[in-house]
């Protein structure tokens, strides 16, 4: 195949699924059936079977192009989708899509080792009809449409040969690019892929360094005696491991190392005889992004280590044996592991690990905050050192570059850390400073370009904001969508991770979508595409700390919506709380009763927004910048009147007493209520879909911007 149509050996795979699709189809000897028809009892369709190596032009939807642009786009036919009514397309740009909405030339094909012009001819082509989401299906059509056209064929070329790298010298150009380029710097993590299973590392093109990563991971599990070889005890069923591997990647882009992790699989653990409590605390993002505010606005060092091999410094008290690692078995079958430290995956490690780490840290004077368990702090005469720990992950920040220093060689001397230099890419968020401007900006927009290019909307034309205000959601709206192919679940996840981390603009957007995790449907499916697009022009943004004109002072703003969702007639609070110029936290989310009255629903999300701040009150004292009385603006003013007044009236009565705390705050001056005109509400785009210069507003309010 790969000859006739004069393609390079590097498409063998695209290849073999295209043979091993057709003799799928195809009748065979002995049998008086095809083996597709054997398997699923049915006669297959082979209407759709195209000559591989053929010219192929796919589609371009209207939402990847503009009013000018090609309608298509040419490439090589290399193979058919799976489980969808598409095609395989080699395009000019090295990249692999998959399209229902092709035509094909088999007369002229990409590779033809003889290439001629083309007489003057009818040629036959033929097209497959567009598929919406609502109807494309995994049976293949009955038939094709045919039409002729007098188009003048032009010969193909060979811009594959110019344009397409060889495989066996993809790693190394890509090292040498990362090295050399900037730009080319993601070329390596896009050439290589994460095994799945120790068979697949050991055989895969970067068999070696995956081989080191695990010599590396069981040299610390033999120096730090995490398990001690003994006989199966009588009745005792091992747990399971495996080997989890992963591409560490640099704040370019490009691969930074090759990481192996033996991680046992605890879903087989018993509770109450392997595991008991399991809880173990984390930083929290709000106070990562105040550190962060605080950082750039104080000019403060900031530094990152990794801990290596975390878990395995948690002790263990429960029996465990776990079965020998793949690859690195000892003795007869009947050898287990009896472990004597915790070890990744076992349901009790997190846990075993922080206090551990705890234990140390206080020993050399650390004391944790009372506002979050994951943040630590160290003050002397001389400055004050604060320490962020997210599992294995841990941020220093501290005013002299001494004294993060000697906190790092603390933690070194203790134990087994990398010292990563000054942090830039922290739980995925690029940290990007500019301190001759006391700025800093928190992104993810590899994250967020990963997610697109998975979506094939990279290139898309984008949107300018996240939901138009004419679109209204509603669970009864629209056909069922089908969850198994179109990964709704999967996209709102992914949405979700980015609002909660550094994209407030789209959270009223992601949480109207989260509502229809369990049964969406296609309307909603292209409002969750919606917000991708804008996020294609906007994927560079995230929260800038420190902007010009800006202070350190708290202030947060709250807002509400009105029975704006269609299903309950509940209203949507939103808030967010501004430092140094950008947003530390923010939330939008669906109150939990029905408000009887505008009023009503702002008085509720002031309530909201009083217990965030009651809680940041506590976590900035901790950064040694006291606040005695939050500043919160509203743009309700009977919700203002009665936070201020205890005003009881026939509409404000039934109001359950949970909601007047916020009101008993501000009698204590622990919080401040003041009006803000509508126009002028940084928290609106929270509460519901606006307009584009109204959530531009918004979104520059809270600092995200590019």
């Amino acid at each position: 195949m790969l000859n006739d149509a004069d393609l390079p050996a590097e498409l063998w795979a695209e290849a073999v699924g295209t043979a091993n699709y057709i003799r799928c189809r195809s009748p065979t000897a002995n049998r008086l059936k095809t083996p597709w028809e054997l398997f699923y009892n049915m006669k297959p369709d082979v209407s759709r079977l195209r000559t591989f190596g053929a010219t192929a032009y796919v589609y371009i939807p209207k939402e990847k192009r503009h009013k000018l642009d090609d309608h298509s786009t040419r490439g090589i036919m290399v193979g058919y989708a799976a489980n969808t009514k598409g095609y395989r397309v080699l395009l000019e740009d090295d990249s692999v899509v998959i399209g229902r909405d092709v035509i094909f030339d088999e007369g002229v094909g990409a590779g033809r080792r003889n290439q001629q012009e083309q007489e003057d001819s009818d040629s036959e082509l033929e097209i497959e009809d567009i598929a919406e989401p609502e109807d494309m299906d995994t049976e293949e059509p009955p038939g094709a449409n045919v039409r002729r056209s007098n188009r003048r064929a032009q010969p193909a070329g060979e811009w594959w040969r110019s344009t397409r790298p060889r495989y066996e010298d993809a790693n190394a150009n890509a090292r040498a690019a990362a090295r050399n380029r900037p730009d080319a710097a993601a070329a390596m993590s896009a050439v290589c892929l994460e095994p799945t299973t120790f068979e697949e590392a050991v055989a895969s093109p970067e068999a070696e360094q995956w081989q080191q990563a695990m010599d590396e991971e069981f040299a610390s599990l033999m120096e730090n005696e995490t398990w001690t070889l003994e006989e199966l005890p009588p009745g005792v069923k091992p747990i399971p491991v495996k080997w989890v591997f992963k591409l560490k990647t640099a704040s370019n882009g490009g691969i930074e190392r090759y990481k192996a992790r033996l991680v046992a699989k605890g879903f087989a653990q018993r509770e109450g005889i392997d595991y008991d409590e399991v809880f173990a605390p984390v930083s929290k993002y709000a106070t990562l992004r105040t550190l962060l505010a605080f950082v750039a606005a104080d000019d403060l060092e900031l530094h990152q280590l990794d801990i290596k091999t975390a878990f395995l410094n948690g002790d263990i008290d429960e029996d465990i044996y776990l079965k020998q690692p793949p690859g690195y078995e000892e003795g007869t079958s009947n050898l287990v592991c009896h472990l004597r430290r915790a070890l990744y995956g076992l349901r009790q490690a997190p846990r075993q690990w922080h206090a551990r780490l705890k234990k140390e840290l206080e020993g050399l004077g650390f004391t944790e905050s009372e506002a979050d368990p994951g943040l630590f702090i160290y003050n002397d005469k001389h400055d004050t050192i604060y320490l962020l720990v997210y599992v294995d992950d841990l941020l220093v920040a501290a005013k002299e570059l001494s004294s993060v220093e000697w906190a790092k060689c603390k933690i070194k001397d203790t134990f087994d850390a990398r010292d990563m230099g000054e942090a830039e890419v922290y739980l995925g968020m690029l940290i990007k400073r500019d301190r001759a401007n006391l700025s800093l900006k928190l992104s993810q927009e590899k994250m967020t370009t990963q997610l697109l290019s998975k979506h094939q909307l990279l290139d898309a034309k984008p949107k300018s904001v996240p939901i138009s205000t004419s679109i209204k959601l509603s669970k009864d709206e629209g056909e069922p969508l089908n969850k198994e192919k179109y990964g709704y679940s999967q996209l709102v996840g992914s949405l979700m991770y980015l609002a909660v981390c550094t994209r407030p603009d789209i959270a009223q957007a992601v949480g109207a979508l989260a509502k229809y995790m369990a049964a969406p449907t296609v309307i909603h499916w292209a409002a969750a595409t919606g917000v991708l697009r804008y996020l294609a022009g906007t994927k560079d943004y995230g929260i800038n700390f420190g902007r010009e004109g800006c202070n350190t002072e708290l202030v947060g703003y709250c807002d509400s919506d009105y029975a704006g969702d269609l299903d309950t007639r509940r209203s949507t609070t939103g808030y967010v709380f501004v430092i140094n110029g950008g947003a530390i936290t923010w939330s939008s989310r669906r109150q939990q009763t029905v408000a009887a009255s505008t009023t009503e629903a702002e008085y509720m999300a002031a309530a909201a927004a009083t217990k965030e701040a009651l809680w940041l009150r506590k976590l900035i004292n901790d950064f040694q910048k006291p606040v005695s009385t939050v500043t919160i603006q509203a743009d309700n003013q009977g919700a203002i009147k009665l936070l201020k007044n205890p005003i009881t009236s026939l509409r404000s009565k039934h109001i359950d007493v949970i909601y007047h705390f916020a009101r008993e705050r501000v009698m204590r001056k622990e919080v401040e209520f003041k009006y803000v005109k509508t126009e002028l509400m940084i928290a609106d785009n929270l509460t519901k879909s606006v307009s584009e210069g109204k959530h531009t507003f918004c979104r520059e309010g809270m600092g995200v911007s590019n």
